[in-house]
């Protein structure tokens, strides 16, 4: 039994390795191809950390603003992102 257990979970962790390498490999693909799009990307990457740290430092008071900021930012990503593999295509 205790066998089959192991067999069990071996077979599942490289099932799930195999997605999750999928996944990744896959992520940002499109962006190499485009380096100002990569750039634009990168800077929004950086925005938002900016942007949360500005948070943390303020207690978070900054009246939903910085919240609405970083999730305009992050929908801009994703519209990046979706360029990229537009003119990949």
């Amino acid at each position: 039994m205790n066998q089959r257990k192991v067999g069990l979970v071996a077979a599942a962790a490289l099932a799930l390795s195999l997605v999750s390498g999928c996944a990744v490999a896959d992520d940002g693909y499109p962006m190499s191809y485009h380096p100002n799009i990569e750039a634009a990307d990168f800077n929004a990457q950086q925005a938002i950390e900016r942007m949360r740290m500005a948070q943390q430092a303020n207690d978070y008071h900054m009246g939903g603003h910085a919240g609405r900021a970083i999730q305009l930012l992050q929908d801009a990503r994703y519209e990046m992102q979706a360029a990229a593999e537009s003119a990949s295509r």
